[in-house]
């Protein structure tokens, strides 16, 4: 059996830009050799910005972003906005607690993560959901259970953001690492630009270099640079 070729996704879950980019990952799975594997590391901006995952950011650019890609699940977010989650840290103890039974399901909790929270307005940081969550994508409910409150992954989400943010130093969410060490952070996406002086204007949306370009070819190119390394 051939050595896995393992891509690694430095990404947060909140990140919209990295909704985008999973989206379109998930679209080319019928393209990727088996032998490529993309494994989710948990680069929490909220370790360097400080901060939760700001509302009224997302409330901005998220309409814009996924209008690159009608297909990919969302609604604005649906429950008060005391509901919006304060942290994204249990939800990325969640996806190394599923790794944990493979780096399949973690991909697959990964996702299902980011649709609860980006489609279906779902606290993802409250417990029962990220329980909830992880049986549906089919885990083994009580090893999970047991690995998430027992709190196995938590050094293990620190150390993968300490490594993103300050080994690495990658751009931004989300940035593909390579085995060759090559990163990826250009994901074929507009640069949404906000005021933070003036919440209440609209963004300004720098377009793409190159206007109509399909949206996934980087990452074609991407997996056909890891294969041949």
């Amino acid at each position: 059996m051939s050595k896995p070729i393992v891509i690694a996704m430095y990404a947060d879950l909140a990140c919209p830009y990295a909704y985008v980019s999973a989206y379109r990952v998930r679209k080319l799975r019928n393209e990727i050799p088996k032998t490529i594997v993309i494994t989710h590391k948990s680069l929490a901006l909220e370790y360097v910005n400080r901060e939760p995952t700001p509302k009224a950011v997302l409330d901005q650019e998220l309409p814009l972003l996924v209008r690159e890609e009608p297909g990919i699940p969302y609604q604005p977010w649906q429950r008060p906005a005391s509901e919006w989650p304060v942290t994204m840290w249990p939800a990325f103890e969640a996806v190394k607690c599923a790794e944990r039974q493979s780096l399949e399901l973690a991909d697959e909790l990964d996702w299902a993560l980011r649709v609860a929270f980006f489609a279906r307005s779902r606290c993802i940081s409250l417990r029962h959901v990220l329980l909830d969550v992880a049986q549906s994508v089919g885990l083994d409910l009580p090893r999970f259970t047991d690995d998430f409150d027992r709190g196995v992954t938590k050094y293990q989400v620190l150390q993968e953001a300490q490594d993103g943010w300050e080994r690495l130093h990658v751009a931004g969410s989300p940035t593909f690492v390579l085995p060759s060490g090559t990163q990826i952070s250009d994901v074929g996406l507009p640069e949404i630009i906000l005021d933070p002086e003036h919440p209440e204007q609209a963004p300004l949306v720098k377009p793409l270099a190159e206007p109509g370009q399909d949206g996934l070819e980087i990452f074609r190119r991407m997996f056909a640079e890891a294969w041949q390394a």
